[in-house]
């Protein structure tokens, strides 16, 4: 039986009855019943603070609208990672996005049939369309093509684009402000991570970036005007291939993104150093990411965006890089290392982006 509260906290706790009220209330059947399912844990190892499985329902009549397979999403099954995670914003987050914008958004999202949250923020389930039929999931750990990555950051910037320095950005109260949640993780994680990134990482690491390690996160606090006069927009915060879907032809889009837990009202270079930094294969970002992101800014201005040069967007783009380490420094305790594929990808991404961030010089725009 579904608990107290009314709706699932976990891939157990889902039951027949549920999905069919849920199904019926999200518009998805309307005389049908879900009779049974199947349930299969997946993208383990993809993501952090959550638990996701596919759903198979079986009904008991056929209903042209009715979906084969769903995505539900629910709170990580820690406890402790529970309430820390709640205490971020980042499951209302999501749950927001999908209750009052996710329809009104240039990208691609999933279909929402149900988002259900407690009080307190801490548990949640969002029952989603599967997007596995139509599209092709990146990944990560093999990095990302350049085709692909062009496209991302087009549609990325025209995204970025219809929501820039639109003053409807003030009433989204429930959108956290990316300058609240750079400074709680680099006054409150980073003091805890930096040692353990150096135990872990320092073979990554350049000389200069070792010995600023203990003191980093002040001096990117030092800069922090900088983001707060930045133009502010709807920035997705997790940016990555393992949130993408690609769509295959007659799917009716280019690109899907997914995982809207860490969106935020921020500067949207921090999505375009995220995302070239720690999904493209060193070499490859090394040869094309100028060219990328002159892509992403040639878009920004095609869709709308005025005042904002390309000299600033490079330079938002370099700074971005060294903020982006410093918040990698504060999440290394939290590195779950019996996850094989998490701790994987967690060593590629320090390792791309130590390596971004010396390419760069993203030191010395601290200076």
């Amino acid at each position: 039986m579904v608990s107290v509260r009314g709706f699932p906290i976990a891939p157990e706790e889902l039951t027949a009855e549920w999905l069919t009220s849920a199904l019926r209330a999200g518009g998805a059947i309307a005389h049908a019943r879900v009779e049974s399912f199947g349930s299969e844990r997946i993208g383990e190892g993809a993501g952090f603070v959550g638990q996701l499985a596919r759903i198979t329902p079986t009904y008991d009549r056929r209903e042209p609208s009715a979906p084969g397979a769903l995505i539900a999403k629910f709170p990580s099954a820690d406890p402790m990672t529970r309430q820390f995670v709640a205490s971020y914003g980042l499951y209302r987050c999501e749950v927001n996005f999908y209750r009052h914008i996710a329809g009104s958004v240039s990208l691609r999202t999933a279909r929402c049939f149900a988002s259900e949250m407690n009080d307190d923020d801490s548990e949640f389930v969002l029952l989603l369309e599967d997007l596995a039929s139509s599209g092709r999931i990146g990944d990560q750990v093999e990095g990302c093509g350049l085709e692909d990555a062009r496209l991302a950051l087009t549609e990325l910037a025209r995204f970025h684009a219809s929501w820039w320095q639109r003053p409807e950005l003030d009433a989204l109260v429930w959108l956290p402000l990316a300058v609240d949640l750079g400074r709680t993780s680099l006054e409150q994680q980073y003091p805890l991570g930096w040692q353990a990134s150096l135990d872990r990482y320092a073979h990554t690491m350049s000389p200069a970036l070792r010995d600023a390690a203990p003191t980093l996160n002040q001096r990117v606090l030092a800069t922090f005007d900088r983001f707060e006069e930045a133009p502010l927009t709807i920035m997705h915060g997790d940016f990555r291939l393992d949130n993408m879907f690609f769509g295959r032809p007659g799917s009716g889009y280019a690109l899907a993104v997914l995982d809207w837990q860490i969106s935020n009202r921020g500067w949207g270079m921090y999505d375009v150093g995220y995302f070239l930094s720690s999904n493209l294969p060193t070499e490859r970002r090394r040869a094309h990411e100028a060219s990328l992101v002159r892509a992403y800014h040639d878009a920004l201005v095609e869709h709308g965006v005025s005042g904002y040069s390309w000299e600033r967007c490079w330079d938002d783009y370099v700074t971005t890089m060294i903020l982006y380490l410093a918040n990698l420094i504060g999440n290394v305790p939290s590195l779950d290392t019996t996850n094989e594929r998490g701790a994987r990808l967690f060593d590629l991404m320090f390792e791309r982006v130590a390596a971004a961030a010396v390419d760069l010089d993203s030191l010395a725009s601290l200076d």
